[in-house]
């Protein structure tokens, strides 16, 4: 009995050794299943979690593809309207230029007509202004125009007009040049003439005092205006020079031949009929204008507008007695 007691003993102990070793596997499978299910639990969830994610994300990116479309689609129709704002500004701004550019023409085109309507009627103004009148000794003498003569150049001059009260306003002592191209000492005393001009209206005190009036005795008009160019100073005009207003100085102031210079005062009084041979012999002009004592009395004592009014009060009484005498003449003659 003792025998079978340990024996059976050591049997419950193998017994209690398999169950144990027996267990153990099964709690390893049992704590790994317990682990898988947790697993596949943890996966399903994370799967879900996962696909639920997923699902968010892509809703995202469809709502971002919608609004990057709809961004594209808007940012078109802007850049559209942009171009077509753009087309229609650069249209109406060249409508503008165009407009403006045809104002600017119409305005230019207006003030040309204007201009070219204005010039006419400017030319027949001046056309239709009257010249001054102009009275005085000089007038008598030399009529109321004067020329003067202009080198452009070397071989072009201007001839200009001028009215002769203007012209001769304050002018001392005005002198008359008989001369002509074709008179060979006319041509050598011209050149000590213009020199002498210009020396005597140089004088400090007695600046442009002094004037030339030529009295052309040339042939032809080509002839006088060739030979005006060697002068400073003023002339007749040609037809006058050469016509009757020539002729009637010649004999008033005695004009036997050429070169001839006469020289007369502010009121047309003779001063010398000699200048021509005063001048080589007083080239500095010393004792110009060569006035004899009783002119210089006359001229210091008494003013210009006393002694022109005594001028022409005697160059009427002369006038009337001329009248009178030429009637008296013919009268005679008819009697006979």
């Amino acid at each position: 009995m003792t025998t079978t007691r340990p024996r059976k003993n050591l049997l419950l102990l193998s017994v209690a050794a398999l169950a144990l070793l027996s267990t153990t596997p099964l709690l390893t499978y049992a704590q790994d299943a317990a682990t898988a299910d947790i697993v596949e639990d943890d996966v399903t969830d994370l799967g879900d979690v996962i696909g639920d994610a997923m699902g968010d994300i892509t809703e995202g990116l469809d709502e971002e593809v919608v609004d990057l479309d709809d961004a594209a689609a808007a940012s078109a129709e802007e850049s559209s309207e942009s171009e077509e704002a753009a087309t229609v500004d650069d249209a109406t701004a060249t409508a503008d230029e165009t407009t403006t550019t045809a104002e600017s023409t119409a305005e230019a085109t207006a003030e040309s007509k204007t201009d070219e309507q204005t010039q006419p009627q400017a030319e027949e103004e001046e056309e239709a202004t009257p010249p001054p009148a102009q009275t005085g000794p000089f007038i008598d003498l030399f009529g109321e125009v004067l020329l003067s003569l202009e080198m452009v150049d070397e071989t072009h001059a201007q001839v200009h007009q001028h009215y002769t009260n203007e012209v001769l306003s304050g002018k001392k002592v005005v002198g008359l040049y008989f001369s002509a191209d074709w008179c060979g000492p006319c041509r050598q005393f011209t050149p000590d003439l213009v020199n002498f001009y210009d020396k005597m209206n140089a004088r400090r005190g007695k600046k442009d005092e002094f004037e030339i009036i030529w009295v052309s005795r040339c042939r032809d008009v080509d002839s006088f205006g060739q030979y005006f160019t060697h002068m400073k100073w003023l002339a007749l005009p040609p037809q006058e020079a050469m016509g009757q207003r020539g002729q009637y100085l010649g004999e008033k102031f005695k004009v036997k031949s050429i070169p001839t210079l006469v020289l007369l005062d502010e009121i047309g009084n003779v001063i010398t009929l000699d200048g021509r041979n005063k001048i080589p012999m007083d080239k500095a002009g010393v004792g110009f204008p060569w006035r004899s004592p009783m002119s210089v009395l006359v001229s210091t004592l008494f003013p210009r507008s006393f002694r022109l009014l005594v001028k022409s009060q005697i160059a009427g009484v002369l006038e009337k007695a001329k009248a009178v005498l030429g009637g008296a003449a013919r009268g005679g003659a008819a009697a006979r």
